[in-house]
C-alpha cells in the first residue's frame, strides 16, 4: 500500500524556531524541509519521516533549551518534555513497523512539545537581555512622566487640581533602581522602577480626575479663562504621545488616536483667531472642543480620562 505524502502538521512559528535550533545545532535546513512536489509519494513520505526523526532526536539530545528543563523547577516543563520522548519513541516504533503516516504525526506532536518545554525554562541571557530592554524603557517612561508632572502640577498647584506625589521618593526609587542595574540586577530594577512608574501615572490621572474641581473656579476676566483652558489643552496633547508609546495599541488606533489630535490642532488654531480678535464666547467653546479630541485621542490609545469639559451651544 502506498502511503500519501502529507504537509506537516506543525505550526509555522514553531517550525521556524525549531529551523533556527536545528541550524544551530548543526542540522541542514534540507533535511528539515518537505521533500520537493512532484516526487514520488512513497520516497517523499519516507524523507519527510526520517528528517524529522533526526530533528527530534537532535533536539533531544543535543538542544540547550532540553538540557535547561531537567535542572529547572518547572514541573509542567518537565512533564512535556517527558512526552515529547515518549512520543519520539512511539514514532520510531511507528516508523520500524512501516506506519509512515502515523509516526509523522506522533513526530510533529513531540516537536510542539518541545517548543513549548523550551519556552518555558527560556536561556538566562535572552531573559537578562529583555529585563534590560525593559528597564531602558520603563526609565525612560518614568523620567519622562514625573517631568510632566512637574510641569502640570505647578500650573494647577494655584487652582487646587495639583494631586500629591512623593517626588523625592521617586527619585529615590529611580537612584535605587539606577544601583541595582549597574550590578546587574535589572529584574529588581524593574520591580522598583514599576512602582515609581505606576505612582507617577496615578498623580498624573488624578490631576486629570479633578479637572473638573479646577473647572469650577471663578475667573476674573474670559480672557484668563481662555489661557488657562489652552494651557489645559497644551497638557493633555503632551500625554498623547507618550500613552501611545508606552501603551502601544494597535496601529489603526494610534491612526484614529493622532487623527484626533490633529483635529484637536486645528480647531486650538481657530481658537486663537477668535481670542485675537476679541470673540472669547467662541473662543472657549472651540478651545473645548479642542480638548475633548484629545481626551478622545487618549482612550483611543488606552487611558482611562474622564471628559469633563462640555462644549456649549
Amino acid at each position: 500500500m502506498t502511503v500519501k505524502g502529507r504537509k506537516s502538521g506543525l505550526p509555522l512559528a514553531a517550525a521556524v524556531v525549531l529551523a533556527g535550533a536545528a541550524t544551530a545545532a548543526g542540522v541542514p535546513m534540507a533535511a528539515v524541509a518537505q521533500a520537493p512536489a512532484g516526487a514520488d509519494a512513497s520516497v517523499s513520505t519516507q524523507a519527510l519521516l526520517e528528517s524529522k526523526v533526526r530533528l527530534v532526536k537532535l533536539l533531544l539530545s543535543q538542544s540547550p533549551a532540553m538540557q535547561r528543563i531537567p535542572q529547572s523547577n518547572n514541573a509542567q516543563a518537565k512533564k512535556k518534555l517527558a512526552d515529547a520522548q515518549a512520543l519520539f519513541a512511539k514514532a520510531t516504533s511507528e516508523a520500524d513497523a512501516g506506519r509512515q503516516a502515523s509516526a509523522i504525526k506522533m513526530l510533529d506532536e513531540a516537536l510542539r512539545d518541545i517548543v513549548t518545554a523550551s519556552r518555558m525554562v527560556p536561556d538566562p541571557a535572552q531573559l537578562a537581555a529583555q529585563e534590560r530592554a525593559r528597564y531602558a524603557g520603563i526609565s525612560e517612561a518614568t523620567r519622562t512622566f514625573l517631568t510632566l508632572y512637574k510641569g502640570v502640577s505647578v500650573k494647577m498647584a494655584g487652582k487646587g487640581g495639583a494631586a500629591p506625589l512623593d517626588v523625592n521618593g521617586i527619585n529615590g526609587a529611580i537612584g535605587k533602581a539606577e544601583s541595582l542595574a549597574a550590578t546587574g540586577n535589572h529584574k529588581d530594577a524593574n520591580v522598583v522602577l514599576g512602582d515609581a512608574y505606576k505612582a507617577v501615572v496615578g498623580a498624573l490621572n488624578r490631576m486629570l480626575m479633578a479637572e473638573t474641581i479646577v473647572y469650577d473656579q471663578k475667573f476674573d476676566t474670559p480672557a484668563e479663562e481662555y489661557n488657562y483652558e489652552l494651557s489645559r489643552n497644551k497638557n493633555y496633547e503632551e500625554l498623547v504621545p507618550l500613552a501611545i508609546a508606552q501603551l502601544n495599541p494597535p496601529r489603526e488606533s494610534a491612526a484614529i488616536s493622532e487623527s484626533y489630535v490633529q483635529q484637536s490642532r486645528h480647531l486650538r488654531d481657530a481658537s486663537r483667531k477668535h481670542a485675537a480678535s476679541g470673540d472669547y464666547t467662541n473662543a472657549l467653546k472651540t478651545i473645548q472642543d479642542a480638548t475633548l479630541h484629545l481626551q478622545r485621542s487618549l482612550r483611543v490609545a488606552g487611558v482611562i480620562v474622564p471628559q469633563t469639559t462640555e462644549s456649549k451651544p
